[in-house]
């Protein structure tokens, strides 16, 4: 009974064995600080509002994962070089199309450059010459400005994080930023600055970006439940104290027209 026992032991000990060897590794959700989509908390932990649907989606999928919070160049170069990473929340264009396998939408932008008041009342008077802009890094917005004439050097400061051009304008150092108008409206305020709706510069649907190293099956797994989490009603929960209804509707009718 003895040499039984042990045999069925080894058999239980092997079979845990070869889970653990083929356990699906563990994924590494890269980010940047963007409240309140993602942000630290006062406990020091990463917290937002996409945060909870990552894992609340994490706990509907049972998956291992970590998040990492950095500037959004690191982010994207170590997402384009590093297996079992994701990246969030990402602008889904031509040039990185074929870079990631892509998760969603779970955001809608619809982006807009704000400037001083002044400029939008009399734009005759003002030249594009004088007028600074920001973006950051690595951004799909930096595509943009440049093509509408702003020149790294000249007239546009380019910075790590998104957040960081709406310190350059509080302080003066830059004149036009790139905001999403669901989430701001017709102005701006940040201290004593007050920055004004100009013009479009493009919508965009957002996306978590998996790196091409991951099973495709287990990329379809987290589009099933982001989608679920849509049907369900759990996105809307989630996002409807922090997000615009536009937003929220706009998604939905993406979602619905899948079905």
């Amino acid at each position: 009974m003895r040499l039984v026992a042990g045999f069925y032991l080894s058999l239980v000990l092997a079979a845990s064995v070869v889970a653990e060897v083929t356990a699906e590794p563990e994924l590494h959700f890269l980010t940047e600080h963007s409240p309140p989509s993602q942000y630290i908390n006062e406990a020091g932990q990463i917290d937002g509002v996409t945060i909870q649907l990552i894992q609340h989606l994490q706990q509907q999928l049972g998956e291992r994962l970590r998040f990492s919070l950095l500037p959004w160049a690191r982010a994207m170069e170590l997402a384009k070089a590093e297996p079992n990473t994701v990246l969030f929340e990402t602008v889904r264009t031509p040039a990185r199309e074929a870079q990631f396998q892509w998760v969603g939408p779970l955001k809608y932008f619809d982006m807009q450059l704000y400037t001083l008041p002044e400029v939008v009342a009399h734009p005759a008077d003002f030249a594009a010459a004088r007028l600074r802009g920001c973006a950051y890094r690595s951004s799909a917005q930096l595509g943009y400005f440049k093509q509408l004439g702003f020149e790294e050097g000249r007239n546009l400061s380019v910075v790590a994080n998104a957040h960081e051009c709406q310190v350059m304008a509080e302080r003066g150092r830059a004149e036009v930023i790139a905001l999403n108008a669901l989430r701001y409206g017709e102005f701006f305020h940040m201290g004593d600055v007050t920055l004004q709706r100009w013009q479009p510069l493009y919508h965009s649907y957002l996306y978590l970006a998996f790196s091409p190293a991951i099973p495709v099956e287990r990329v379809q797994r987290w589009q099933d439940a982001l989608q679920q989490s849509y049907l369900d009603g759990t996105m809307r929960r989630l996002y409807q104290a922090d997000y615009p209804a536009d937003m929220i509707e706009q998604l939905e009718q993406y979602w619905q027209a899948d079905y």
